[in-house]
């Protein structure tokens, strides 16, 4: 069994340099899958068409309807976990979207829409809950 994996993002100076790559451990490599998958718009990799999610559909969008986004990112991230993240069982998500005025430079108040996403899983090779929070922006998409 493979007790450390690759941290991302690779470092490639490490390797010109032959020297060890970092690692980091099962519950850490899921969550940099989770926010690669997350961060991935559909048919962004090229040998893979179906990696990725469809957040990036809805980054400049008006949000009329938060429920139906709602039902269609959860539906699309769940299916792109499940899909591309084999590590994880018992996958739930859940999702909340808020409206939120953020303040910028250029003008006063700006409309964006705030993300925040739980993963909940049991990872499959040692029986351990698994979860993973992450909250960003849409429109255009953004992390805090």
């Amino acid at each position: 069994m493979i007790s450390s994996y690759l941290g991302i993002p690779v470092n490639f100076g490490t390797i010109i340099r032959k020297a060890e790559l970092d690692r980091v451990d099962i519950k850490q490599s899921i969550r940099n899958m989770i926010h690669l998958i997350i961060t991935t718009s559909c048919g962004e990799v090229k040998c893979d068409p179906l990696f990725g999610c469809e957040i990036w559909q809805y980054d400049f969008d008006t949000i009329y309807n938060s429920h139906a986004l709602k039902e269609e990112l959860k539906k699309s991230i769940l299916s792109s976990i499940r899909n591309n993240e084999k590590r994880l069982s018992n996958l739930s998500i859940d999702l909340h979207i808020e409206q939120l005025e953020v303040m910028t430079r250029i003008r006063n108040k700006r409309i964006k829409t705030r993300v925040v996403l739980a993963v909940n899983g049991l990872i499959e090779v040692t029986d351990e809950p698994f979860t993973h929070q992450e909250v960003f922006f849409i429109g255009p998409l953004s992390y805090s």
